[in-house]
């Protein structure tokens, strides 16, 4: 588990210097405004086919300016950030963000946003990486906490198993929380079109399964145990517990599939 969580933060650190690095190189202005996604500068074709090709794609448009003589001059100016972008998103990659703000980050231009995109390519990749990851440790602490459920009144045998059941519950919250930060803290994508996809059928079970994982750890601590009897647990209080993991886990595999088949 150590080693997981290892590799997913060296992910995201990578990521960031990676992204660093990149910002440093400013393009120039004439750059910016001939640049288009059919030159290469922003390869759609590598992009994985489940988060779409919109985030490779820099559109333009036109500002006029107006001549003594009355004519007016097109000058296309590149659209860096999406229109509909989130709080979390503007406060961390806008024009003065907080990854602009210390550093992580360059200035807002094509070539900053060309790392970043570069980034969040990479950061996706491992979020959806971590999540079969983490599908896996939901699917063991299923296991254990329904051996420990099955042996409530074998002592020695429940006691195993609940032991092995808390392990897997902390590996599975560790890797949830990894998993889910890989999404959250990632550059915003260029466009983001306002229609219903894969994609957005996954965040909103996104909301679905993270409001179990809040709840199903804390109706498992409302489990108690009588002193005086070998083994008795409250039942009811168990099998709310029971059947808010099975819904949380069919949710969260429900999210993986949507977006990956």
């Amino acid at each position: 588990m150590k080693a997981l969580c290892t590799v997913l933060l060296v992910c995201i650190t990578w990521s960031l210097q990676a992204m660093a690095q990149g910002d440093t190189t400013q393009s120039r202005p004439e750059e910016g405004i001939q640049r288009t996604p059919e030159s290469g500068a922003f390869p759609a074709g590598d992009f994985q086919k489940s988060w779409g090709t919109s985030d490779l794609l820099i559109p333009a448009t036109a500002s006029f300016d107006t001549t003594p003589g009355g004519a007016a001059t097109p000058h296309p100016i590149r659209r860096l950030m999406p229109d509909n972008i989130s709080f979390m998103e503007r406060g961390l990659w806008g024009e003065s963000g907080f990854f602009r703000s210390i550093g992580i980050a360059g200035e807002l231009t094509p070539e900053s946003r060309k790392s970043e995109l570069t980034a969040r390519r990479t950061m996706l990749t491992m979020h959806q990486i971590g999540g079969f990851v983490t599908l896996g440790l939901m699917g063991a602490t299923l296991y254990f906490g329904q051996k420990a459920l099955n042996d409530a009144y074998n002592p020695g045998q429940e006691r195993t198993d609940q032991n092995k059941h808390n392990q897997f519950v902390t590996y599975t919250i560790i890797s949830y929380g990894l998993t889910g930060l890989l999404a959250a803290i990632s550059p915003p994508p260029l466009i983001r079109r306002d229609e219903t996809s894969t994609t957005t059928i996954h965040k909103t079970l996104a909301w679905v399964h993270f409001a179990g994982m809040v709840l199903t750890p804390i109706v498992g601590n409302m489990i108690k145990k009588r002193s005086g009897r070998l083994s008795y647990i409250d039942l009811p209080t168990a099998h709310f517990h029971q059947v808010s993991a099975y819904v949380t886990t069919g949710v969260f595999a429900a999210s993986m599939i949507i977006i990956t088949f």
